[in-house]
């Protein structure tokens, strides 16, 4: 059946001083950590998604940074592009219809597409990359967050869509509980970056019982 985050509303104080307690053993105080945000993409922000459960290697780091022109370089570059284009954008759940919504993460669209011809890239990994970057507007789309929402494709437009749709519903409680939660650089937490911890916590128990 399919969900919505006003399931998770009850529990979700409890869950995320969980989730960011620094003695817990969650990403929270390494992932969220951003770096310099107008910087190029680095090697180290490509293995900090590994911390998000990926399993990113040479194999899918050095080629990308590597002098040419092909598909992993390619890849790259729209990475960057997406870096620069988001950075100026508004919250992901400020926009007022899925349409400007679209409109605003072309970039992140075409960084999607471009992982079909590159190794063991796949929009999942886009998602866990750019995010820490971008938390205001890129949102982690794994196999926890599309099972919730009954996304059964990677295709990462229907999963926005379905998510958008969710935080209009459930915008006035969550940004109440975000204000609550700062990263350990000093950041107001997102509310993308709430809903995927309320939702992997939740899937994550139900994953164990």
């Amino acid at each position: 059946m399919c969900r919505s985050l006003s399931e998770l509303q009850a529990t979700a104080g409890e869950v995320l001083r969980a989730y960011t307690s620094p003695s817990g053993h969650f990403a929270f105080a390494t992932y969220d950590v951003q770096g310099d945000t107008s910087s190029s993409l680095t090697p180290a922000d490509v293995l900090m998604a590994n911390l998000l459960s990926l399993k990113l290697g040479w194999e899918e780091v050095v080629p990308l940074f590597a002098e040419g022109d092909g598909p992993a370089q390619s890849l790259r570059e729209k990475l960057n592009l997406a870096l620069t284009d988001l950075a100026v954008t508004e919250h992901f759940e400020d926009y007022d219809s899925v349409e400007k919504l679209e409109t605003a993460v072309a970039s992140l669209a075409a960084a999607n597409a471009a992982t079909t011809m590159v190794k063991n890239w796949t929009p999942t990994t886009v998602s866990k990359v750019l995010h820490r970057r971008r938390p205001h507007i890129v949102p982690l789309n794994d196999s926890y967050v599309r099972a919730f929402y009954c996304v059964k494709t990677t295709e990462s437009k229907l999963l926005r869509e379905t998510l958008w749709r969710d935080l209009q519903r459930n915008k006035e409680w969550m940004s109440e509980l975000a204000s609550t939660a700062w990263t350990a650089d000093g950041r107001k937490l997102t509310l993308l970056r709430l809903a995927d911890i309320l939702i992997w916590m939740d899937m994550r128990s139900r994953s164990r019982n």
